[in-house]
């Protein structure tokens, strides 16, 4: 398709803005990608076509950034120059955004390959215009249903979109996604033989009780989280499919995550077993690529936890694990992982219901907070804040949480002050916040760790003075 006089005003009406951001000292790729879609809606086809090493799309409810976080690391491990929407703005307007920071003002891309993630409900859009040559669907679980609408509309939208030539990376545990395999041209499953969390019951929530094959209830050998686990349809026979790249050997030593893979061990720095499917994504998408298990190993152990997944701050009061949550089966597996930790726990959930969290928070209800009151012996404390503290301390109550240990405090800064006070030995903090409270409480720990080293320096440079 020629490039007419609208691509070239949207480019640089794009690159411009760009330029304005950055001068100001913005981070934005969404503004440029709006302003350049309105001017021509076509211009994210027309920068795709320069991509010939292939364009890999990232997609699936949870797991999607730390995925694409992952295979980037190994990537830039390779010496690989590519295209990357890292700040994680997965819509049209944000992916055009990424794109046009990788064009030059003469319309020619600075890379080969890219790598896009790509949020669910875009992969219609974004395959209208661009043909991905490696796809990689991670999960499908209940998100935000005021947007998304029902699951089974997410899955057959995107499953209906993805073009036959592409090669598909699917996560073969979760039957979703498997079905994604059947009669497609090119497919690679990634699976977990088991964890230490794996069950051959589970009273979790589970999206997929029924074949999506035939709707015969699906029977389960072994659970790994969700619905994730090993299935099989008594029905059509629809199982899960043999993985190509499987897990086996799963254990954790200290905060690593380690797991072999034919014999070869990997090791990543994050926390929760439902991180193994994320190292399993991006791993198979490497060998897809041609990649050596030397640079994949070391492209994992090397990552280092993106804004809020998992993500560790180290403060002068102790360390602080910050990581989004947005649905029931992620909050779940967040939940499994912090009372794995077998501390004290101090924690800070923080839910807003502003556009970008989901209006309706009643899937609050369908998280197993219950698990927090079993163990409620360990929690110091529990500090309920945004927009509807209110509503979260009242399901924490419900769930098992002493009145006593809940407390309420609308401001963020507050909040924090409030998890560091009256720290027993060995605790432990966590910050589980919502979308729209993720950044602003990430900035505040981001000021106080640059506080707290700059203390800390000033206090080593006195100390060397006095020495």
């Amino acid at each position: 398709m020629k490039r007419t006089w609208r691509f070239w005003l949207a480019l640089w009406a794009g690159k411009i803005i760009t330029m304005g951001l950055l001068v100001t000292g913005k981070k934005g790729t969404t503004l440029p990608g709006k302003i350049a879609n309105w001017i021509d809606p076509l211009i994210m086809h027309h920068l795709s076509v320069a991509y010939n090493e292939g364009i890999i799309m990232v997609t699936g409810t949870n797991g999607k950034t730390t995925t694409a976080n992952l295979l980037a690391n190994i990537l830039r491990q390779s010496g690989k120059n590519f295209a990357f929407n890292q700040a994680g703005a997965n819509l049209v307007t944000g992916i055009t955004g990424a794109l046009i920071q990788n064009t030059g003002w003469n319309g020619l891309s600075r890379a080969r390959l890219a790598l896009l993630e790509v949020d669910e409900a875009t992969v219609p859009k974004f395959c209208e215009q661009v043909a991905p040559s490696l796809a990689i669907v991670t999960n499908f679980f209940r998100d935000q249903l005021d947007r998304y609408g029902e699951l089974d509309t997410t899955v057959r939208m995107v499953k209906g979109s993805l073009p036959k030539e592409t090669v598909l990376v699917l996560n073969g545990d979760d039957p979703l996604v498997a079905q994604f395999g059947t009669n497609h041209i090119s497919t690679i499953y990634y699976g977990v033989e088991r964890t230490p969390d794996s069950r051959c019951e589970s009273q979790e929530t589970r999206e997929a009780r029924f074949c999506p094959e035939c709707g015969t209830v699906l029977d389960y050998s072994l659970f790994h989280y969700g619905q994730l686990g090993i299935f099989k349809c008594s029905g059509c026979g629809f199982h899960r499919p043999e993985p190509k790249i499987l897990a086996n050997d799963v254990h954790t030593n200290e905060e690593l995550l380690l797991f072999q893979v034919d014999g070869v061990l990997f090791t990543i720095a994050l926390q929760g077993y439902y991180n193994l499917y994320n190292a399993l994504a991006a791993l198979t998408a490497a060998r897809e690529l041609g990649l050596n298990d030397r640079v994949i190993e070391k492209g994992l152990r090397m990552f280092i936890p993106q804004a809020g997944r998992m993500e560790r701050f180290r403060l002068p009061q102790g360390e602080i694990t910050l990581t989004l949550v947005k649905n029931p089966t992620g909050f779940d597996q967040v939940i499994q992982t912090m009372i794995g930790v077998d501390k004290p726990l101090g924690i800070i959930i923080g839910i807003n219901d502003l556009a970008a969290d989901g209006r309706d928070i009643s899937w609050l209800w369908d998280v197993n907070f219950e698990r927090l009151g079993i163990h409620e012996a360990r929690i110091q404390k529990v500090v309920c804040t945004g927009l509807r503290a209110e509503d979260i301390a009242l399901r924490l109550k419900y769930a098992g949480v002493s009145i006593q240990k809940l407390v309420i405090e609308h401001s963020l800064a507050g909040a924090l002050d409030r998890l560091k006070s009256d720290k027993v030995e060995g605790e432990t903090w966590f910050v589980l916040p919502t979308y729209t409270l993720l950044f602003p409480l990430r900035e505040i720990l981001e000021n106080q760790k640059s506080a707290g080293s700059t203390n800390m320096g000033t206090k080593d440079r006195g100390e060397e003075a006095r020495a």
